[in-house]
């Protein structure tokens, strides 16, 4: 599959964009991979010192939720390049209040998803760089040879 960008779709807010490979300075590809390899520990990875990053990946798709220092979730982001619509609708019944989104129309693949949690009123700070992060999880999730 030749991939020029991935859809990046804040669903909170409807926002949407396109994130180029090129945007994702090469000298992070090996820290992403690393990062990518410890938040699919139980555990999780750290970020920032405070902040904590749990992955899930299951094929063409990874959904990661960053977490507060006192375990709130801050972000949840989803990745894929092969949805065949369960994860967006995922992303949608799992969230309780209102998005932008709709379950019923996911966006076009390969895309990376960002849901703001209720943590995130709490974390005003880290969304500063949870967009830049998600957009560099996903390449390196979905496409990691494109941003090497």
């Amino acid at each position: 599959m030749e991939t020029e960008f991935l859809n990046h779709v804040t669903l909170n807010t409807g926002h949407t964009r396109k994130s180029y490979a090129s945007e994702v300075d090469k000298k992070m590809y090996f820290v992403m991979r690393r990062l990518f390899k410890e938040a699919l520990k139980p555990e999780g990875v750290k970020l920032f010192e405070i902040y904590r990053a749990k992955t899930t990946q299951v094929g063409p798709t990874a959904v990661t939720t960053v977490y507060g220092p006192e375990g709130a979730p801050i972000l949840t982001t989803a990745c894929s390049k092969e949805d065949d619509g369960s994860l967006w609708r995922m992303m949608h019944e799992t969230f309780n209040g209102p998005l932008a989104t709709k379950a019923k129309r996911p966006a076009p693949l390969p895309y990376v998803v960002d849901r703001i949690e209720v943590g995130a009123s709490i974390h005003l700070d880290a969304l500063q760089w949870t967009g830049d992060f998600s957009r560099c999880f996903a390449w390196a999730a979905l496409f990691p040879e494109k941003i090497r």
